[in-house]
């Protein structure tokens, strides 16, 4: 998640949909960069196009995974899977400067409306830490 630093404190940053798609339209990005974690802890990304890009697919996924490709996601049969990106993790590529890209980190998503894969390692972690928030073990 994009943090500041305020006051030697850092702050999350957080942003809306709208604010994403505003951000790409003003800072000119050219490419969306849409990445998430397979099980062995490998980063994975796939590339569009920022003007091909609808707030539909903000919401609703993208279906750009093909499960059977990342080691232990899925079998080939049934493997189809979205991506849905998190606009929290908005951020705009700096060393990228003549194409210019931003990522958004992506939750995984069983295609055809199965809910969110067991298996996704950041499900996985943010049930950990609302378990942690819910336990009474945050000490933030």
């Amino acid at each position: 998640m994009p943090y500041k630093v305020s006051h030697g404190k850092p702050i999350q940053i957080t942003y809306s949909p709208d604010e994403v798609f505003s951000r790409i339209q003003h800072e000119g990005i050219q490419f969306i960069d849409l990445q998430f974690t397979g099980l062995t802890g490998r980063f994975h990304h796939t590339t569009i196009s920022a003007n091909t890009f609808t707030p539909e697919q903000m919401r609703d996924g993208l279906p750009k995974l093909d499960g059977s490709s990342i080691i232990g996601f899925a079998s080939i049969d049934g493997s189809d899977m979205l991506l849905k990106p998190d606009p929290n993790t908005f951020a705009i590529i700096p060393w990228m400067t003549e194409n210019k890209t931003a990522r958004l980190l992506c939750d995984v998503y069983w295609g055809g409306e199965r809910g969110r894969l067991s298996k996704d390692p950041r499900g996985i972690a943010q049930k950990a830490e609302e378990y942690v928030k819910t336990q009474g073990f945050d000490n933030s």
